[in-house]
């Protein structure tokens, strides 16, 4: 039997530890990529795999994750792949029916948030659903359809990662899309808003990149 979910824990950015404790369920395998391995242990997390060149890895940490006996992987820290890649390719061998990513976002390189987004495309190729989620954000890719769930007012911004995405249907949005285009590097997408707690996205051709913003609180 396939786990239902693998949580893949990076090294980014986790601020408020009881939001991702609330995502976190009983049956989720626990990937742990490099330093993510000490936000698995703050959460209370058991580590399933820790993987990467374990640079970031506190020796203090690598003791605790030892109580646990998780799979370790190591890689040497001049390699042709992200450590964030390379747990994602073992997600993709354990087949599971949706991938979660957290701590992809923040932190000191603007380089490392973009491509974590645009490697949510290795699980899409594969069938897998996936979604990058921080305290405000959920990201995720989209090439046939998708439904996004959120509260009326959030925002939800969509964009094309290819030339053009065509043949674009939107429901429970503000402004809707009726089998429209949206051409890469517009700003046709941005800033739509939820209007119910269900929102779904379709597309003929293309690829989509969507990030859901939660609306500020007042």
């Amino acid at each position: 039997m396939f786990p239902k979910r693998v949580v893949i824990i990076a090294n980014g950015d986790l601020n408020e530890l009881d939001f991702y404790r609330g995502l976190i369920k009983a049956d989720d395998l626990v990937y742990c990529v490099n330093g993510g391995t000490r936000h698995a242990l703050e959460l209370g997390l058991k580590p399933d795999l820790v993987i990467g060149d374990l640079d970031s890895l506190d020796p203090g940490d690598r003791h605790k994750m030892k109580e646990f006996n998780p799979q370790l992987i190591e890689h040497p820290s001049e390699k042709d792949k992200s450590d964030l890649e390379l747990a994602l390719d073992q997600a993709i061998k354990a087949r599971p029916g949706d991938i979660l990513i957290i701590g992809a976002l923040g932190g000191r390189r603007a380089d490392h948030a973009f491509i974590n987004l645009l490697l949510l495309q290795k699980p899409l190729h594969y069938g897998i659903p996936a979604s990058i989620i921080d305290e405000r954000h959920e990201i995720l890719l989209a090439e046939k359809e998708v439904a996004i769930q959120g509260a009326a007012g959030d925002y939800i911004s969509i964009f094309s990662l290819t030339a053009e995405s065509s043949g674009i249907v939107t429901e429970g949005l503000k402004y809707p899309l009726k089998n429209e285009t949206l051409h890469f590097a517009s700003t046709r997408g941005l800033s739509n808003e939820l209007t119910d707690p269900r929102a779904a996205i379709k597309l003929e051709s293309g690829l989509l990149l969507i990030i859901k913003t939660a609306a500020p609180a007042y």
